[in-house]
């Protein structure tokens, strides 16, 4: 929308809790007659019932990110004819970086920026559908559960060292449930022994609970299979990272430049200039932890590979040989790996070093990460 002083005939600033919220209503000439009201989050008549009646034809709706505002953003797009827009907080240094830091003062700060800022300036954030939100928790969730499997791993080696066996890695206490619970019954005793099995208990829950979410990541590149082999073709990217970029990316038609999806993942550096002098610091790390996370352990595996034929893992040897911290030759590798894929997904196509061999190596990753399905779709 090309803006000028009269594109909307309201601007509204909705501050949300998790249970209330507060909005300003700003209107008149030059938007400066104001307005307050607050309800609460619940959809009836003091909640979403209420914004239902208050937003019309004509307004201007503003409100930050957050666990709540999705979702309301989708009814008031579905049940109102306001324009609905969804503000990244973490860009929103004049709400979070003031002196008077109340819901009425943050609703009146939104309303604010829709009549004093110009639109492309607005840190814009794209609503997701129910889907697509559904598919993140997922992706999320799986981050959520590995960190949780990390740290009762890290709890059971460090009882086991205590009681003095520090031969027994953590590697061999991730891959083997069995070995795990034999160790425990054969090399501890009394309270150790207690310890050790309640840990066995939780990463038995957790085990189950990965099994679950892993068929779920099944599921979302089987329901996006053009999607999903543009990224799985690539070196590095398995089913979770799939599964992550499907979810976060979509089909990358919102990213017109490979640079907007490296920031939307925070793998951004960050930059000082100053006259003719630019100075690159370390990544932002401002954006979707999940991508961000799986890409780069991923892009560990690529730096690894003993084959250097396919230019991806040309350029992560080039940067090693560059770059002496291999941190930030991940780094660089998953920003390649975004702006490939991004390519991938705008023509439709598959990673070229996928293709030499007629899909043989690629068909064996698909059944590997039990994605055997995907072949069908791939080109005659």
């Amino acid at each position: 929308m090309a803006y000028t002083a009269n594109s909307w005939s309201r601007i509204i600033g909705l501050d949300l809790s998790k249970q209330t919220f507060s909005g300003c209503v700003l209107s008149g000439e030059g938007f400066t007659r104001r307005k307050n009201f607050h309800g609460s989050m619940k959809q009836d008549e003091t909640g979403y019932g209420l914004l239902k009646g208050t937003c019309r034809k004509g307004d201007l709706v503003m409100m930050e990110a957050g666990n709540s505002s999705f979702s309301l953003a989708r009814f008031l797009i579905a049940n109102t004819e306001a324009e609905t827009v969804v503000l990244n907080p973490a860009q929103l240094r004049i709400v979070w970086d003031s002196q008077k830091k109340t819901d009425k003062a943050d609703a009146m700060k939104l309303a604010c920026i829709g009549r004093d800022m110009r639109p492309e300036a607005w840190p814009v954030v794209s609503v997701p559908t129910d889907q697509e939100q559904a598919e993140r928790a997922i992706a999320s969730n799986h981050v959520y559960l590995a960190k949780l499997r990390t740290m009762e791993i890290n709890r059971l080696h460090a009882l086991f060292n205590n009681h003095g066996y520090p031969d027994i890695s953590k590697a061999d206490l991730k891959e083997n449930m069995d070995y795990r619970h034999n160790l425990v019954e054969e090399l501890l005793s009394g309270q150790a022994a207690v310890m050790g099995r309640l840990v066995n208990e939780r990463l038995d829950i957790l085990d189950i609970q990965q099994d679950r979410i892993e068929r779920e990541l099944i599921g979302i590149c089987l329901a996006h299979p053009l999607q999903a082999l543009a990224w799985i073709s690539m070196p590095g990217i398995a089913l979770v990272n799939t599964a992550t970029l499907i979810a976060y990316v979509g089909d990358g038609s919102r990213f017109s430049k490979p640079g907007q999806l490296i920031n939307y993942a925070g793998l951004s550096p960050k930059m000082n200039q100053s006259g003719t002098v630019n100075i690159h610091g370390k990544i932002t790390k401002k954006g979707q932890t999940c991508i961000r996370r799986s890409l780069v352990q991923g892009a560990h595996s690529v730096i690894s590979m003993k084959n250097k034929t396919c230019p991806l893992s040309k350029f992560a040897y080039h940067k090693s040989q560059q770059i002496p911290f291999k941190g930030k030759v991940a780094v660089a590798v998953a920003a390649k790996q975004l702006r490939t894929g991004l390519a991938l997904l705008h023509h439709n196509d598959i990673y070229i070093a996928a293709k030499e061999d007629g899909y043989k190596r690629l068909k064996a990753k698909l059944r590997e990460n039990k994605l055997s399905a995907l072949a069908a779709y791939l080109p005659q």
